[in-house]
């Protein structure tokens, strides 16, 4: 099964849900692996004393355009849905922007004249962490400049997925954008972890969304659940959404994990209330197998 952490915005605690879960998982004896698919900012790997490890490069095609070959029809132009080629046939000019460029191939199938080749660019580095011999984390990370880290996002997911693990668990990167959405349809159900302020309301409510056309379940654990608004539990109620669970907020919680520990070694009693976290999914898995 493949769990995934989301969250409609940062710093509701994501990374904080998806690090302990997996380590109570873990303690609990399942063959697990931690994905940490925010490539923009990603920090798992901080919260485990992992010293083996292993780096890939990730290779992105980039449309090589010769010019000698190239007759000016327009037809890779008018294919990129992303306008990352612009072609002036009447003044023979044609121009890649490959900050634009999405990697999709289309204008090397529609070109008759065989004059585009592909190039190929790193994007970013895919990290893999070992314990035992086991392969216990999966961390992508997009270089600095590229416009997207869906395609690093993609080959880290497609990585896990070959481990045939008991589980995955999907750190996703924040928001409901094209990153988080590339995360989530590779999941079996997501936990959205948000906080009861004005904005982790409205950003909920907007990834609720999303994931309803996605036709993807989900539950929501509410963090820091004691302070701030009142009224999160009048909507989640009356969209009959499922509450996963209410951490309270706690000055202890925050040290330790502004620390970088796991609260769950620290502090036992965080422990049942993973454990019924894990209970209430794998009672949803039941349900519908």
């Amino acid at each position: 099964m493949r769990i995934a952490v989301a969250s409609g915005k940062g710093g509701t605690g994501k990374t904080f849900v998806a690090t302990n879960l997996f380590k109570v998982m873990e303690h609990m004896g399942y063959q697990i692996t931690l994905v940490d698919c925010d490539a923009e900012v990603p920090n798992d790997a901080l919260f485990f004393d992992y010293s083996d490890k292993e780096k890939f490069s990730v290779k992105s095609f980039i449309p090589f355009i010769q010019e000698d070959k190239c007759t000016y029809c327009g037809a890779c132009a008018d294919i990129c849905h992303y306008h990352a080629i612009t072609c002036i046939p009447s003044v023979s000019f044609i121009k890649l922007m490959d900050d634009a460029c999405h990697s999709c191939h289309a204008c090397e199938y529609v070109c008759r004249e065989g004059a585009i080749e592909p190039e190929w660019r790193n994007v970013g580095k895919i990290t893999v962490y070992f314990r035992d011999g086991q392969l216990k984390l999966i961390e992508g990370k997009v270089n600095i400049k590229q416009n997207s880290p869906v395609l690093v996002i993609d080959k880290i997911i497609d990585q896990a997925i070959k481990l045939k693990r008991d589980y995955l668990i999907l750190d996703a990167p924040p928001g409901c954008s094209c990153p988080f959405v590339h995360t989530v349809l590779q999941a079996d159900y997501v936990i959205l972890v948000t906080e009861p302020t004005p904005f982790g309301l409205s950003d909920i409510k907007q990834t609720i969304e999303v994931l309803r056309s996605l036709n993807i379940s989900f539950g929501v654990l509410v963090n820091r659940a004691d302070i701030g608004l009142k009224d999160w539990k009048d909507y989640l109620k009356k969209e009959n959404i499922e509450i996963l669970s209410e951490i309270p907020y706690s000055q202890k919680i925050a040290t330790e994990y502004s620390s970088g520990n796991l609260v769950v070694d620290k502090i036992p009693d965080m422990v049942p209330i993973f454990e019924e976290i894990l209970q209430k999914i794998k009672s949803h898995e039941s349900s519908h197998c």
